[in-house]
């Protein structure tokens, strides 16, 4: 019996994406976090709402972009391990450029992500290191490669993939280290 898989998608993302299709795929029994990802306050209680419960099974995390934050910081909170996909560690600069009028492609919801909500993510940085693995595209044109460099190398499992895209394509490969990691 495998410890449940919670996936948190990135910033405006959600349950419909492709890659929750695709890792769905691959673990059926995924459990694919819904989240404000406009509003660090709203999001971290959602995530934390969702992540409680389950802590007895020790959940493996897994975000990409903005859900990797949220993944490595609720990791290193409960003591949980995490596999990071292009993650984005520092969304109050990473997001800077969606300030103002918002739209979810997966929802249509439409609203406005002001600064002040954006300058909140230090906030919910827990000290520590989780036990993580962290798969990051060199092509990614969103968050540059070198942001996990500078965030994980020498404290946790880097692997830094030849192209790719912000999207995550080496997917296959994702699923072998998440495997990997739920099997240790």
């Amino acid at each position: 019996m495998h410890a449940p898989i919670i996936y948190l998608p990135g910033f405006n993302s959600g349950p419909q994406s492709e890659k929750s299709a695709q890792l769905r795929r691959h673990f059926p029994e995924l459990v694919v976090a819904v989240y404000d990802s406009w509003n660090p306050d709203n999001g971290f209680w959602q995530i934390d709402t969702l992540i409680r419960p389950l802590l007895k099974g020790k959940p493996l995390l897994i975000g990409s972009s903005l859900g990797g934050f949220w993944a490595y910081q609720f990791a290193k909170k409960y003591g949980l391990k995490c596999v990071l996909l292009n993650p984005c560690m520092s969304p109050e600069i990473s997001l800077r450029p969606s300030v103002g009028e918002v739209e979810n492609m997966y929802t249509g919801k439409n609203g406005i992500m002001p600064l002040q909500d954006l300058l909140k993510y230090p906030d919910y940085r827990f000290s520590g290191v989780a036990q993580s693995t962290v798969l990051h595209e060199k092509g990614d044109q969103v968050i540059p490669y070198q942001e996990s460099v500078e965030n994980f190398e020498g404290k946790t499992q880097l692997i830094l993939l030849e192209g790719g895209n912000h999207r995550f394509a080496n997917i296959e490969f994702a699923v072998k280290k998440i495997i990997e990691l739920q099997n240790e």
